[in-house]
C-alpha cells in the first residue's frame, strides 16, 4: 500500500498514520453503529425508504445536522429550512478546517479534500491531540475518520433493516455512547478555563432554545451560538 505523501517536513500522509488512526478510531465503530442503528429506525419511523436513508447518512453524514432535519420532517418536508439547519449545524466545521489547514498547509488540495469529506468532531479531536506529540500527519486524520463514518452509515443501514422500535434502551444507549467517546478525548485538548466560554454559551442557548421553540431546535440554535462565540473569540487553535 503506496501510500506516502511527504510535501514537507511539517506535514505529511503515511501508511503508518493511517494505521494509528485506525486502530485508536475503532471504538467508534460500536458508538456510531448505535446512534447509526437509531437514526436508521427514526428515517424507516418517518417513511422516509432506505436508500434515501442511507444516502442521508453518507453525505450529510453529521448526527446533529441530521437529528435537527429530522425533527423538522413534515410531508411534504421542508427543504429551505432543512437546508438553513445542516449549513448552521456544521458551521463549527469552518472553524475546525481553519484549524486543519495550518496543520497541513503543505499537503496539496487533491490529497486533502478526499479526507475532509469524512471528518468528524473526534476525529478532529484525536488528530489535534496526536499532531502535539508527533508531526502532523494526515493519514493519521484519515484512519481516525474512517471507522466513525463505518459505524454512522453501516449503523444506518442495519437500523433501517431490523424491526426494532424507535424508542427505548437502544436509543438511549446510542445516544450517549458517541459522547461518552468524545468527553474521553476532551481532557487531551484542554486549553484552560477560557475556552469553556462557546461550550457554555452553546449550552444555555441550547436550553433556553429547547424551552421557547422546542428540542428539535435546541442542538441548531446552541451550535450555531458556540460557533459564533468561538469564531468572534478567534478561538480556531
Amino acid at each position: 500500500m503506496a501510500m506516502t505523501i511527504s510535501t514537507t517536513s511539517a506535514a505529511v500522509l503515511t501508511a503508518r498514520g493511517f494505521r494509528r488512526g485506525f486502530v485508536a478510531a475503532l471504538p467508534f465503530i460500536l458508538g456510531n453503529g448505535l446512534a447509526g442503528i437509531v437514526m436508521g429506525i427514526a428515517y424507516r419511523g418517518s417513511g422516509l425508504g432506505m436508500p434515501a436513508a442511507v444516502l442521508f447518512s453518507l453525505l450529510v453524514y453529521s448526527a446533529t445536522a441530521q437529528a435537527v432535519t429530522l425533527g423538522l420532517w413534515t410531508v411534504p418536508p421542508p427543504v429551505a429550512a432543512m437546508v438553513i439547519a445542516c449549513l448552521a449545524t456544521n458551521a463549527r466545521y469552518l472553524v475546525m478546517g481553519a484549524h486543519l489547514r495550518q496543520l497541513f498547509a503543505g499537503l496539496r488540495q487533491r490529497a486533502m479534500l478526499p479526507i475532509l469529506f469524512l471528518l468528524a468532531d473526534a476525529s478532529w479531536l484525536m488528530t489535534t491531540a496526536d499532531a502535539e506529540r508527533a508531526e502532523p500527519d494526515a493519514g493519521y486524520l484519515l484512519g481516525s475518520s474512517l471507522p466513525m463514518a463505518i459505524g454512522w452509515i453501516g449503523g444506518t443501514a442495519l437500523g433501517y433493516a431490523l424491526p426494532l422500535a424507535p424508542a427505548g434502551p437502544l436509543a438511549a444507549a446510542a445516544a450517549l455512547l458517541p459522547l461518552a467517546f468524545v468527553a474521553a478525548l476532551l481532557p487531551a485538548q484542554w486549553r484552560g478555563w477560557r475556552k469553556l466560554v462557546p461550550w457554555a454559551a452553546s449550552a444555555g442557548a441550547a436550553l433556553l432554545a429547547a424551552r421557547l421553540f422546542g428540542e428539535s431546535w435546541a442542538m441548531l440554535i446552541g451550535g450555531g451560538v458556540g460557533t459564533l462565540v468561538s469564531a468572534a473569540r478567534g478561538e480556531n487553535d
